[in-house]
C-alpha cells in the first residue's frame, strides 16, 4: 500500500518541500480551534469566538486567490516571503489585542492579515504539479497532501484544547505563528522545485492553446479525459467579457464554481462541527475532551486518504467526487443522534473515512479544469470556497450554540452535509462532460522515480 507513496517522495526535492510545507501547515491544525478557544475564554461568549474565526475565513476567502494570481505570475519566493511577514505580525497582533480585551470590532479588523501569506496547502500541491512525471502520481500526491494534513487536524484539535484550557489561552495562537515563520520561509528556501513564475503575457499565450486538445473529466488518459473521439474537435467559442470579468477563471472556468461550491458546504460542515463538539463535551462537563474527539475525525480522514491514494481508480472523478461528498455529509448528519462522546466519536471516524479522499478527488478536478500556469490560483478558489463555508458555519454554529446548545450546532452540520449532497447530486452529470487540459509539461532534465 505505500509503495506509491514511497515512489513519488524519492522525486529530487520532494521530501523537502514536503516536510517543510507541513511545518508550515501545522497552523493549520491549530488556528481555527486554538483562536476559537482564545476568544471564548478571554471573552466568555461563543458568538464572538464564531464572528472571529468567520471573520479569517472571509480574509481567506477575499485574498488568497488575489496571493494565488500573483504567485503564478511572479513566483513563490517573490510574493510570500512579504505575504508571511504580514500574516505572521497579524496574528501576534490579534494575539495581543484579546489578551488586552480590545472591542470585539478591533479583534475583527486584523483578521484580514491573516490571509497576506496565501493557503500554504496550495503552494504545496502547486509543487507536487510541477514535479510528478504522470497522473497516477498526482493522484497520490493529493492524496498524501490530504492525507498529511489530516494528521494535523488529529493532533492540533487536541493540542490547542489541552494548551488553552491547561497552559493559557493564547498558547496555541503562538505555536501557530512559530510554525508559519519557520516552516513557511524554509519551505520558501527550497527554489529548486518551486514551480515557474509565468507573467501575463504567458498566461496570453496559454489562453491561445487552452483548447488544444480538450478532454473529458474522465480519468482514463493522462491529466483525466475519455476517449478522444468523445470530445469535440471543435470546441464551442469563448465569450468575450470586458473589465474585471476579463479572463477571470469562474468566467472562463464555469465547472470550476461548482467544485468551490461543494468545498464551501465542506467547509461549513468542518466549522459547524469543530464549534458543536466543544459545547457537547462542555455540557456533559469535560470540555477538555473535545480535542481527542475531533482527533479521532482526523483519525479516519488520515486512514480514508492513506487507503484512496495507494490504488489506481478508473471511475471518472465526477462519480468519485458525488459518493465522496454523500458519505461526508450523511455521516455527518447522524452526529446530532449521539448521546455520548464515545459514540459521537465512532460516528466522526466512519465520516472521516471520505473526508481526505473526497478533498483529493476535488483537488483532481481543478487539477484537470484549469491550465498549469494558473493552477495555485485554480486550487486557491476550491479553498476560497471552504473559507467562506467555514465563516458561515462558525458564525451561524456560534450564534445557534449560545441560544439551543450544542445540538443547535449540529443541526448546522447536518443541513451543510445534506446541501453538499444535493449540490454534487445535481452537478454530477455536468461535471462528466467537462472539457480538461492535455498539456505537454518541458523540463531542463528529466525528474525520474528512484528506483
Amino acid at each position: 500500500m505505500l509503495s506509491p507513496y514511497r515512489d513519488i517522495l524519492s522525486l529530487p526535492g520532494a521530501r523537502a518541500f514536503t516536510a517543510w510545507g507541513l511545518l508550515a501547515r501545522v497552523q493549520m491544525g491549530l488556528t481555527g480551534l486554538g483562536t476559537f478557544l482564545l476568544v471564548q475564554l478571554e471573552y466568555g461568549r461563543y458568538e464572538y469566538a464564531g464572528m472571529v474565526v468567520a471573520a479569517i475565513a472571509v480574509s481567506y476567502a477575499a485574498i488568497s486567490p488575489q496571493v494565488g494570481r500573483l504567485v503564478d505570475a511572479y513566483g513563490q519566493s517573490r510574493v510570500l516571503r512579504w505575504g508571511f511577514a504580514v500574516a505572521i505580525a497579524g496574528r501576534l497582533a490579534m494575539i495581543a489585542a484579546v489578551l488586552a480585551h480590545q472591542p470585539i470590532w478591533v479583534v475583527l479588523c486584523l483578521a484580514p492579515l491573516f490571509a497576506a501569506g496565501g493557503t500554504q496547502s496550495t503552494h504545496t500541491r502547486a509543487r507536487w504539479t510541477h514535479v510528478v512525471p504522470d497522473r497516477h502520481a498526482l493522484n497520490t500526491a493529493f492524496s498524501l497532501e490530504s492525507s498529511l494534513e489530516e494528521v494535523l487536524f488529529i493532533g492540533g484539535p487536541a493540542i490547542a484544547t489541552i494548551l488553552a484550557t491547561q497552559v493559557a489561552s493564547w498558547v496555541p495562537a503562538a505555536v501557530a505563528v512559530v510554525s508559519l515563520a519557520v516552516g513557511g520561509y524554509g519551505f520558501l528556501a527550497l527554489t529548486d522545485t518551486e514551480p515557474p513564475a509565468r507573467r501575463r503575457d504567458a498566461r496570453r499565450r496559454q489562453g491561445e492553446l487552452q483548447h488544444a486538445s480538450a478532454l473529458v473529466i474522465d480519468g482514463s488518459m493522462p491529466r483525466i479525459g475519455a476517449a478522444a473521439s468523445t470530445a469535440s474537435a471543435h470546441p464551442p467559442a469563448r465569450r468575450s467579457y470586458r473589465g474585471a470579468l476579463r479572463g477571470h477563471l469562474l468566467v472562463t472556468t464555469p465547472a470550476l464554481v461548482v467544485t468551490t461550491v461543494i468545498f464551501a458546504t465542506q467547509g461549513a460542515l468542518f466549522a459547524s462541527v469543530d464549534a458543536s463538539t466543544v459545547a457537547f463535551a462542555e455540557e456533559l462537563g469535560h470540555q477538555h475532551w473535545s480535542g481527542p474527539v475531533l482527533a479521532v475525525f482526523a483519525l479516519g480522514s488520515l486512514t480514508g486518504g492513506l487507503l484512496y491514494g495507494s490504488r489506481a481508480w478508473t471511475r471518472t472523478l465526477a462519480s468519485r467526487l458525488l459518493w465522496g461528498v454523500s458519505a461526508t455529509g450523511l455521516g455527518a448528519a447522524s452526529f446530532i443522534l449521539a448521546p455520548n462522546l464515545a459514540v459521537l466519536g465512532a460516528l466522526m471516524f466512519i465520516t472521516g473515512l471520505a473526508i481526505a479522499p473526497t478533498m483529493a478527488v476535488g483537488d483532481g478536478v481543478t487539477h484537470a479544469l484549469v491550465p498549469r500556469s494558473r493552477l495555485t490560483e485554480g486550487m486557491t478558489w476550491t479553498r476560497t470556497g471552504m473559507d467562506l463555508g467555514i465563516a458561515a458555519g462558525a458564525w451561524l454554529a456560534g450564534w445557534i450554540i449560545d441560544r439551543h446548545g450544542s445540538e443547535g450546532g449540529f443541526l448546522v452540520t447536518a443541513v451543510a452535509g445534506l446541501l453538499g449532497v444535493a449540490v454534487a447530486g445535481a452537478a454530477w452529470r455536468y461535471l462528466r462532460t467537462r472539457r480538461a487540459y492535455e498539456e505537454q509539461v518541458s523540463r531542463d532534465e528529466p525528474l525520474a522515480v528512484a528506483g
